[in-house]
């Protein structure tokens, strides 16, 4: 229920202000005005929904105060009708041009006055509200993306299917791995693995606790993690989504904390063992201690025994005494360096005895400090390795190392392998599309056995319709030509159920160059595709309402928008045009007429054929839906405001608006001028009953080359029951 709409009549004669407000003023606001000043008052400052202005003042002239209120933005979607006289064809015309909406004539029919009035007032309701709703809608839409965006931005997260393969991360949680989403996906093993999350999940609904796992720089992360399942928009179940918050640097504290603790409380044990550790390394190893400039300090029985020197004979030289002249000095130059910059050198030295025999040690020298960080001494600690390096050097020049390099390659091949495929579904067939082998992957997709999928063919698996357009046949052909292969396809699992996926077909070659065999990779993106398919149709549902709207005040039939989708659609796939193109026409053109809610009832109503004026009028529709469409950057819009405008162009040029000829008019339009004419010829119009089929073939016949582009209407002509196909099934 609409509050009292307020009307304004600008007029001088009171005997038209008193007959129109005896018949308005019970159901709207009057008011009145006679001048071009008290007029713009009055809209200014008690904005009415309609202005009624009669052309003849006697002061002003009612159409540059029309002309005034339309320049201004504020008072310019104001709908005016204007008053004229019966015989005065010339101001009618004007009033139009004007920015006039509609007209009543003098003398009054009153009947007439308040349809056109109610009407008017109607249609700017619809306009307004179609407009408000798209704007809510599609604001609402960019808050929601807003948000989406920033949760993904700024909340680590992470989504399961219901076989608990990670299928999606938010960008905080690639973030926070520091790896790209991709790579977290095809991570071999995720955070969520344990069993009793899901349990607990399948439960009470939801979990909660806190969860382990490492970066890509192998950092370790710690997160209080909440699961719960993950929803579709039909409230089913389609997987698990799982929220983090990192608490690593509060686990790290606590860790530390704990650490020291335990360091405190074990530190006195510590010094105690110390002792007794330097008794047992001297005991086990070979040990020396020098000053800082490599003078030995220090050695135990040992080092005696395997140098062959006496402690008395070492102590006090420098421990360059037992270098064997095979090493080389670069070694000791970066034993040196190391261990100056406050490191420790471990490294395989050869030593010479007194005797002068070699001997050789694996060692250990690190620096040691006093307790303001003064170095004091080197410590050396040795293992004899001599046994162990003759042994080596006896053995070197009889290993195969090509043996050891086949063994690694085919354990590397077989862990890429089993990381492939458990995130990847996969099949081999042979050049027949016989298909060899399946992995684990693809038999839980497609609900086969291993053995089941032996006895099958490629194609077996694919839905009817990539059967039926030889699609199968062409990925055959390019496989056999080399060539690699890229396409989504629909298949049907073995109880039924469809599933879409990305396939990547590569053509295998053995030494010769021939190809064996096709491997195929196949990602399964069902959920993705089912969730564009929901979005399209939404789209295509306000598409087909707002031409009904266009369609409906034109009197047509509910079905003329859908046949004239139909009709646009089998054209163009004649024509020759993807189906992606097919379907984004169907889509648009049932808004073709759109435009037609700027064009006044009594013109787009008329039963009788419309006078020069009136058809320039009616014209206009096609540059209104063009305006009203294509500031959109939706396809399916920006598509049908280019329908919307060149549906009326013809072939040799002598259609509207902007008289385009041949291919100067885009496919769109060319298809669905044919579409619109063929329905509008065989159905019952305001203005005219339908043709018969003869005449309608004969029309097109005649027409080819002239109104319609000549190979679209051959298309026509030869698919003829085609399309009556097309009329039967969506008959009135």
């Amino acid at each position: 229920m609409y509050n009292q709409e307020k009307i304004l009549i600008v007029d001088t004669d009171k005997n038209s202000i008193k007959t129109l407000s005896e018949e308005l003023g019970s159901t709207y606001d009057l008011n009145n005005t006679n001048d071009l000043n008290s007029t713009i008052d009055a809209v200014k400052t008690n904005r009415p929904n309609l202005i009624i202005i009669d052309t003849l003042l006697q002061k002003d002239d009612g159409f540059k105060i029309a002309k005034i209120l339309k320049s201004d933005s504020m008072t310019s979607e104001i709908p005016i009708i204007f008053i004229a006289q019966i015989d005065d064809t010339n101001n009618i015309s004007k009033a139009f041009e004007t920015g006039g909406v509609d007209y009543v004539l003098k003398p009054f029919n009153k009947i007439e006055v308040r349809a056109k009035v109610k009407n008017t007032l109607q249609l700017f309701r619809l306009r307004d509200s179609l407009s408000n709703a798209l704007s809510e809608r599609q604001e609402q839409i960019l808050q929601i993306e807003n948000q989406l965006e920033t949760i993904d931005q700024h909340v680590p997260r992470v989504y399961l299917d219901l076989e608990r393969n990670l299928i999606d991360a938010s960008s905080a949680y690639c973030e926070l791995m520091g790896m790209d989403k991709n790579a977290v996906i095809d991570r071999e093993k995720h955070c969520l693995e344990s069993e009793s999350i899901f349990e607990e999940v399948k439960k009470n609904g939801i979990w909660r606790g806190e969860i382990n796992t490492v970066s890509k720089s192998n950092e370790n992360l710690w997160f209080d993690t909440t699961v719960s399942y993950d929803l579709n928009c039909f409230k089913k179940v389609r997987g698990y989504i799982a929220t983090f918050t990192n608490i690593t640097n509060e686990k790290l504290v606590e860790q530390k904390n704990k650490k020291l603790d335990e360091f405190n409380s074990r530190l006195e044990d510590s010094l105690s063992y110390l002792k007794q550790f330097k008794q047992v390394v001297e005991e086990a190893s070979i040990f020396s201690i020098t000053d800082s400039k490599g003078v030995i300090k220090e050695v135990n029985k040992n080092f005696e025994n395997i140098s062959g020197y006496l402690e008395s004979e070492l102590i006090g030289q420098p421990h360059n005494i037992v270098r064997h002249p095979d090493m080389p000095k670069e070694a000791f130059k970066d034993m040196w360096e190391t261990i100056k910059s406050g490191y420790m050198w471990k490294g395989l030295v050869k030593n010479k005895r007194k005797d002068g025999n070699p001997y050789y040690v694996i060692s250990e020298i690190a620096p040691i400090y006093d307790r303001n960080g003064v170095l004091k001494e080197y410590i050396g600690i040795r293992i004899d390795v001599t046994e162990l390096e003759e042994y080596k050097n006896i053995l070197k020049n009889e290993l195969d190392t090509k043996s050891k390099s086949l063994e690694e390659n085919i354990n590397y091949t077989t862990q890429y392998e089993e990381a492939i495929n458990s995130t990847t579904a996969i099949t081999k067939s042979d050049v027949d599309s016989n298909i060899l082998y399946a992995n684990n992957k693809f038999c839980e997709l497609s609900g086969y056995s291993l053995d089941e999928l032996k006895k099958m063919k490629c194609q077996e698996l694919r839905d009817e319709k990539f059967r039926n357009n030889n699609t199968c046949n062409q990925i055959k052909e390019k496989l056999s030509n080399k060539e690699t292969v890229q396409i989504i396809l629909e298949n049907i699992s073995k109880n039924g159920d469809k599933y879409i996926t990305k396939n990547l077909f590569y053509p295998i070659l053995d030494l010769d160059g021939t190809v064996v065999e096709h491997l195929q990779i196949m990602y399964d993106i069902t959920e993705l595709v089912e969730l564009n398919e929901e979005i399209v149709n939404t789209q295509k549902e306000v598409v087909l309402t707002m031409g009904a709207i266009g369609e409906s005040r034109c009197k047509e039939t509910d079905h003329h928008v859908n046949r004239v989708a139909e009709f646009s659609a089998l054209l163009a796939r004649l024509y020759g045009l993807d189906e992606e193109d097919v379907n984004l026409l169907k889509q648009a053109s049932p808004m073709h007429d759109i435009g037609k809610v700027g064009i006044p009832d009594s013109i787009l109503k008329k039963p009788a054929k419309l006078t020069d004026e009136e058809f320039e009028i009616m014209k206009s529709h096609a540059e209104l839906g063009c305006n009203m469409l294509k500031h959109s950057n939706r396809p399916i819009l920006k598509a049908a405001a280019e329908v919307a405008f060149t549906h009326h162009e013809k072939w040799d040029g002598t259609g509207y608006p902007n008289k385009l000829s041949k291919d100067e008019i885009p496919i769109f339009g060319r298809i669905t001028a044919i579409a619109d004419v063929l329905d509008a010829l065989s159905e019952d119009r305001v203005y005219k009953k339908a043709w018969p089929m003869d005449e309608i073939i004969k029309f097109f016949k005649e027409e080819k080359g002239k109104h319609f582009d000549p190979k679209l209407t051959d298309l026509l002509l030869d698919n003829f029951e085609d399309f009556l196909e097309i009329k039967r099934r969506l008959k009135d």
